[in-house]
């Protein structure tokens, strides 16, 4: 990295790079609306022109409109990047003028370089011990991180462009005599549905890394959607999902498109590290499919985790709303700078009412639990293998919120792998679950908790007779009680508002849930 000189930061143009961002999607619609245009016309050729000629014109057509959409999808993922700079950019660019402008204010001289010298007068030189130079070197210092700051963004926002337009591409298949070679990735994929995660992950191991990135950039929503995928490629591939997502909304222009649109560019772009590294790192998105409400997103890095949770939220939970659920999430793993994972999991929508009366009436509906519990109970297994394979003894936590712990009581019935279980203000303890032997957890000495604030209106459907979600998780023999406590400001943690605070605002509660997470029995201890 080269640090940029004071003229530099003065003369650049940030906002140029929000021009060029326009322009790349611009260029990718009109790129996708030809290629739509010209690949419909050759398909129906099919109807007048028969015989190789034509199938050949087909095949080549299909191939060329391939290229097209992976172009499109380069583009719109570049504008993403080239957004995310500018406004890294444009932030760093005035740390830089604001510090040299109260140099100078202060009747400094700040050299090109960011040395400043003088200011004999200046008010500074008493708050720097009546030195003069101290006071110079003070600003110097400070002009010089500015100035790396602003030349690190550069260089990142550089490389997120060039990244985004050359992607990776495995080298073109070698034709071969039919029956030749090895079984083609169309027959691998396509039997993925009627095998065992464990033989999908074998298969994956022992292909070479020429015939993995061929499976993501082939079949990118096979592989960023199926458990048993290892997780790098799952995220590689979900990016590209993502993009042409964005590309489908554009040639779509439905109702919302603008919104959703956004919300994609938003999974695209990079966010600072949640465990505070000072970095900024793209999101890791390990299943992304909008057609079945299913959006799984892994907060931190289980290269240094020593614990995870996976946090299943609850009713009004949809795609484009979950981002409050992101940064519950975040939270956890910037509290303790890393060492905790979590995974933000929406399997499938969720109960929804644009009223508490509507809501209450499709909450009461078991059928998103039963629907969601055995993706649930897969994905735990994909984690239990994903944790194991780092050598390192890594506890899991499943957190169960509202009518996510219905989800979650249902999962553990048909076999849900988990170190811990944590019913926080659940809708109940799961369908059809009326005492601890209803649950069939996979890990025999699985830790299970609850916690609920007092007076929080979820209590009217815990173990009630005419709910389905199964009896009060609050009363289950074996189940440890956690005390939600108190608000930092010393109030209770009480009431309707208590439903959502309990894991939000910095509270006894929070910390209880934390201290499952990570297994830190003197906290538990004082909650219990």
């Amino acid at each position: 990295m080269t640090r940029p000189t004071v003229a530099q930061a003065q003369a650049w143009r940030p906002d140029a790079l929000l021009e060029t961002a326009d322009d790349w999607d611009a260029a990718a619609a009109d790129l996708q609306s030809r290629l739509d245009a010209a690949f419909e016309r050759v398909a129906k050729s099919k109807e007048f022109w028969t015989g190789s000629a034509g199938d050949n014109a087909r095949r080549n057509a299909e191939a060329i409109a391939a290229a097209g959409a992976l172009v499109t999808r380069c583009l719109i993922t570049a504008a993403v990047a080239a957004r995310d700079g500018s406004g890294q950019l444009t932030s760093a660019r005035n740390d830089v003028m604001a510090v040299v402008n109260t140099a100078r204010a202060e009747g400094f001289a700040v050299g090109d370089d960011g040395s400043v010298t003088g200011g004999a007068a200046s008010p500074l030189v008493a708050l720097s011990g009546g030195s003069s130079q101290a006071a110079a070197e003070m600003l110097t210092t400070r002009i010089a991180a500015a100035l790396d700051r602003l030349g690190a963004a550069d260089a990142d926002t550089a490389h997120d462009i060039v990244e985004a337009l050359t992607p990776a591409q495995a080298p073109p298949v070698p034709t071969l005599p039919t029956g030749a070679g090895p079984v083609p990735l169309a027959d691998v994929v396509a039997g993925w549905s009627a095998i065992g995660q464990d033989r999908i992950a074998a298969q994956i191991a022992g292909m070479a890394p020429e015939q993995r990135q061929r499976l993501i950039d082939e079949f990118p929503k096979q592989v960023g959607n199926t458990d048993g995928v290892p997780w790098p490629m799952r995220i590689a591939a979900n990016r590209i999902n993502i993009a042409q997502a964005i590309a489908d909304e554009r040639r779509a222009e439905r109702p919302g498109s603008r919104e959703r649109i956004a919300f994609y560019q938003g999974l695209l772009a990079e966010v600072d590290d949640p465990a505070r590294t000072g970095r900024r790192i793209d999101r890791k998105i390990l299943a992304f499919d909008p057609d079945r409400s299913s959006l799984i997103e892994l907060n931190g890095d289980l290269a240094t985790a020593k614990s995870v949770a996976v946090l299943v939220p609850g009713m009004n939970t949809t795609l484009q709303g979950s981002g409050e659920n992101t940064k519950t999430a975040r939270r956890f793993v910037s509290a303790t700078r890393g060492e905790v994972a979590t995974i933000t999991y929406l399997g499938g929508p969720f109960p929804r009412g644009d009223n508490i009366a509507e809501g209450l009436i499709d909450a009461a509906d078991p059928r998103y639990a039963l629907d969601m519990a055995p993706r649930l109970v897969a994905f735990s297994e994909d984690v239990d293998r994903t944790v194991d394979a780092t050598g390192r003894k890594i506890p899991v936590t499943y957190i169960g919120h509202s009518y996510g712990g219905s989800i979650m009581g249902t999962a553990e019935v048909f076999g849900l792998t988990a170190d811990r279980t944590l019913y926080l203000a659940a809708a109940g303890a799961g369908v059809g679950v009326d005492d601890p032997s209803d649950w069939h957890n996979r890990n025999p000495d699985v830790l299970r908790f609850s916690m609920t604030a007092p007076g929080d209106l979820i209590q009217l459907v815990q173990g009630s007779p005419t709910s389905p979600h199964g009896a009060d998780p609050d009363d289950m023999p074996g189940v440890i009680h956690l005390d939600a406590g108190h608000y930092d400001d010393g109030r209770l943690m009480a009431g309707p508002q208590a439903h959502g605070d309990i894991i939000n605002v910095p509270s006894d509660s929070w910390r209880a849930i934390l201290a499952v997470i990570t297994g830190d029995s003197a906290t538990l201890h004082k909650a219990g």
